[in-house]
């Protein structure tokens, strides 16, 4: 196994930690799903941290996925992304047949930004985020499966 093999079998036991706390979120959340704006505004300090935390874990998935996993599949295909935006890296990955939809993908990168802009009078707009996170989760946990089973029929790690 060469280095930058080593480096993306890395990437990916960390991202699929990640997937996993991001499902253990899923699973303490699910019952405050979907959010009303009456259930919203009765949330408890304690549930607020865990909706919290599912945003975070949510984010971080999207992140490493785009961040470290694309970059090492890149690298290993030997395709030059050096100069490629974020949503050119998200088309070369499905055309390579690491995931089935850039656009797909797409919304789950435009919703992790969404969260990172977060303002507090913005309520609505932000149930209405939220309520998409598990979806999206749902479909970030896919993609990253179609990413594992890629590598492995690759025999890139």
């Amino acid at each position: 196994m060469t280095k930058e093999q080593a480096m993306l079998a890395s990437s990916l036991t960390a991202c699929r930690q990640h997937i996993e706390k991001l499902r253990y979120s899923m699973q303490k959340n699910a019952a405050l799903f979907p959010l009303t704006p009456t259930r919203l505004a009765s949330l408890t300090e304690s549930q607020e941290e865990s909706v919290d935390a599912l945003i975070l874990r949510y984010s971080q998935c999207v992140s490493m996925i785009q961040d470290q996993l694309f970059r090492g599949i890149a690298y290993l295909e030997q395709e030059d992304i050096s100069d490629k935006s974020n949503r050119d890296r998200t088309l070369l990955m499905e055309k390579l047949g690491a995931i089935k939809s850039a656009e797909d993908f797409g919304t789950a990168a435009m919703l992790r930004n969404k969260f990172s802009q977060h303002y507090p009078e913005e309520t609505i707009d932000r149930m209405e985020r939220l309520n998409l996170v598990m979806n999206e989760a749902n479909f970030v946990m896919t993609c990253f499966d179609d990413i594992s089973a890629y590598l492995d029929r690759k025999g890139l790690v």
